[in-house]
């Protein structure tokens, strides 16, 4: 049984963080540890844990290192609340050391009890955390303090959860260019589950419009309105459940600065609010409502 699988135990990366598609400049991540037992280390780690050795080299005055193959290496930073947030639900009453290692297996409870065996000290023993991961707390024989997460969901159901920023915002900018294509504003039941109950737009007018009174717009230009070009499309969450999406459109000779608020409703993202306001050059021509 390998000790180690893959990423953070307790939250996933800000929406501000690079593209997953985007060239990293930092090409690997190694956790130095410092051990006065070096034997017992190597042997805690890579028999008992099931890591792989990469390398091993000796060097002067019985200097001693071994490199270990640890699966996918991501570095979490946390700031003060979510450590307390952490200690609350991973332990009782324990506390998390400056720097603190965590490693992602199949079965939590198995690996917890074979690490005690190998000399481990259990600090809080497996529990369910609100983000559906199995986390205990160990200290290892070398002192480092351990976390083992096993996670009960996969990626994708738990990037739909409240607090899990990661793919949020890509699926809403997602949700937002289908809303503009052709093919959506000519499905009257797609557009509907789009948009929240109590969708509010702002037209450029001035004039407020609600879900179906945009509804019934989108149905009477569905065949004969110009496409919609959608430009510099971004997002960001803007607090749990909310995120905030930005572009430019550009309809014939108009143009216009768009903001879009989508919240997250049992479990799929909908439009809540939408505000198109004219860019200066262009002409602010008639006020058509959620798509003008």
């Amino acid at each position: 049984m390998s000790l180690i699988r893959a990423h953070s135990p307790s939250a996933a990366p800000s929406v501000d963080a690079m593209s997953e598609d985007a060239p990293s400049p930092v090409r690997q991540m190694r956790l130095v540890v410092a051990v006065d037992d070096f034997d017992q280390a190597v042997g805690f780690y890579r028999d008992v844990g099931g890591m792989t050795e990469q390398a091993a080299f000796n060097g002067e005055g019985d200097a001693r290192v071994a490199i270990l193959l640890a699966g996918e290496a991501t570095l979490e930073i946390s700031n003060r609340a979510q450590v307390s947030l952490i200690d609350r639900v991973e332990t009782d009453g324990g506390v998390s050391d400056p720097l603190r290692v965590a490693f992602e297996v199949d079965d939590a409870d198995a690996m917890t009890r074979r690490l005690e065996q190998g000399g481990a000290a259990v600090e809080a023993s497996p529990r369910e955390t609100p983000w559906r991961s199995l986390n205990s707390r160990l200290r290892a024989p070398d002192g480092l303090q351990l976390t083992l997460f096993q996670e009960l969901e996969t990626l994708e159901e738990r990037r739909r959860r409240e607090g899990f920023e990661n793919g949020a915002v890509d699926e809403v900018l997602g949700r937002e260019r289908e809303l503009q294509t052709p093919e959506a504003r000519r499905d009257p039941g797609r557009v509907r589950d789009m948009l929240s109950a109590d969708f509010v737009e702002i037209g450029a007018s001035g004039r407020r419009w609600g879900r179906d009174e945009i509804l019934e717009l989108l149905a009477s230009q569905a065949d004969g309105v110009d496409p919609i070009d959608v430009e510099d499309l971004q997002g960001r969450m803007i607090a749990p459940g909310l995120v905030l999406a930005e572009w430019i459109s550009t309809r014939g000779a108009r143009r216009a600065r768009r903001t879009s608020l989508w919240r997250r409703e049992d479990g799929a993202w909908r439009l809540l609010h939408h505000q198109g306001t004219p860019l200066p050059a262009a002409d602010a021509g008639a006020d058509v409502g959620t798509r003008d």
